[in-house]
């Protein structure tokens, strides 16, 4: 009698297993993408197979990479999302979701907003996910691969951080940072953007596409004001919070002589009021080590250039943001945190309305710990 009674106990309590689902029955949605065309919101999932990473951590060979993209549109991005699952044919789970990409289109109609609703309101989504803009095709994103047969999960569209750290430009941004400076009617938001790019990489004699960031959509409230391309962008690295380690190529006479390369610099705005308006001082303080020196310059001299070119940097991004209409230095943020008075007195909007005298000064201090491996 109590073997009988034993036994019924656990088919009991088994049975709370029988409705689970295997985890290689579901298909796992890896990164979202959102594109606008002709009245439609189209949306876009990526699916990879986590079966050949498992091996890979279990200490088994790589299997070739294998991506799947799934599209379809409809009137709103849930109407869109939802007919993904027509002609699907496992479940879907879309708690491993790394990275979210918007076409230029898709900022430009506005649809971070109704994005950031629908996502909010999902419980899998986590707001840790990482967030790009793009103006290339969404499938030519999602289809480019990492090398050497690793997995998705390692690309740069759901792993950003570590070539950051070894070469800090543009800083990878995540869903949570979006929401937030979106509801700050001072913040500008810096989204990265993502392109293919062919050049530089080949594998098995061909060609290797590969995923860079290649420049900024900057985003007010939720709207696009500029889409900026990387070569004009690098007095952004100065001013970002989380720089870690970024170069300055020293060409005094348009010669290469020399690299240095700065490691975690601190800027700090402050402003003043000058003839009814406000005017900002941009500091920058620094320390970096000599990598590369292939002609003779003194420490004074390579401060000196060094700092001049922090400097210039950071005035060429001001005038960019000038010219597009876009605080790119963060300057309305800075007098926001610094008396929310002025603030509110001297914005539009939010924003400080730019000339070419807001910023009145850029001071630089650098100094340098090491000549690489040599000592001082």
């Amino acid at each position: 009698m109590i073997r009988a009674i034993v036994c019924c106990f656990f088919c009991f309590v088994l049975t709370g297993c029988w409705g689970m689902k295997e985890i290689d029955h579901l298909a796992y949605i890896h990164a979202i993408g959102v594109d606008y065309e002709d009245g439609q919101v189209i949306a876009y999932a990526q699916l990879i197979s986590f079966t050949g990473l498992a091996k890979v951590e279990a200490g088994g060979g790589r299997q070739k990479s294998t991506v799947t993209i799934g599209k379809a549109k409809g009137e709103t991005f849930n109407v869109a999302t939802d007919r993904l699952y027509q002609a699907i044919q496992q479940g879907v789970s879309w708690g491993h979701v790394k990275g979210i990409v918007f076409t230029e289109r898709a900022l430009k109609k506005g649809l971070v907003r109704d994005v950031i609703d629908v996502l909010d309101r999902y419980n899998e989504i986590r707001h840790t996910i990482w967030t790009f803009a793009t103006k290339q095709p969404i499938e030519r994103i999602f289809e480019t691969t990492p090398f050497l047969d690793y997995s998705p999960y390692f690309s740069l569209l759901a792993n950003p951080t570590d070539i950051y750290e070894q070469s800090s430009f543009i800083q990878p941004k995540r869903f949570n940072e979006l929401i937030a400076a979106s509801n700050e009617k001072a913040v500008t938001f810096p989204l990265p953007s993502l392109s293919v790019e062919e050049k530089s990489w080949t594998e098995n004699k061909k060609k290797k596409p590969m995923l860079k960031k290649d420049g900024v959509c900057f985003l007010h409230r939720y709207d696009k004001q500029a889409c900026i391309p990387r070569h004009k962008l690098d007095g952004l690295r100065w001013i970002t919070k989380g720089t870690g380690r970024t170069p300055i190529y020293m060409k005094p006479n348009g010669k290469m002589i020399g690299t240095l390369v700065v490691r975690g610099p601190k800027a700090n705005i402050s402003y003043k009021i000058k003839d009814g308006h406000p005017v900002f001082t941009v500091e920058v303080q620094a320390a970096g080590s000599i990598i590369e020196l292939r002609e003779h310059m003194s420490e004074k001299q390579i401060i000196e250039y060094a700092s001049k070119t922090v400097e210039k940097e950071i005035k060429n991004l001001f005038d960019l943001g000038v010219k597009e209409g876009v605080d790119t230095l963060q300057l309305s943020s800075a007098l926001y945190r610094q008396n929310v008075n002025d603030w509110r007195k001297y914005t539009t909007n939010g924003l400080v309305p730019l000339t070419k005298d807001t910023l009145q000064q850029v001071n630089v201090t650098l100094s340098i710990d090491t000549y690489g491996k040599s000592k001082k």
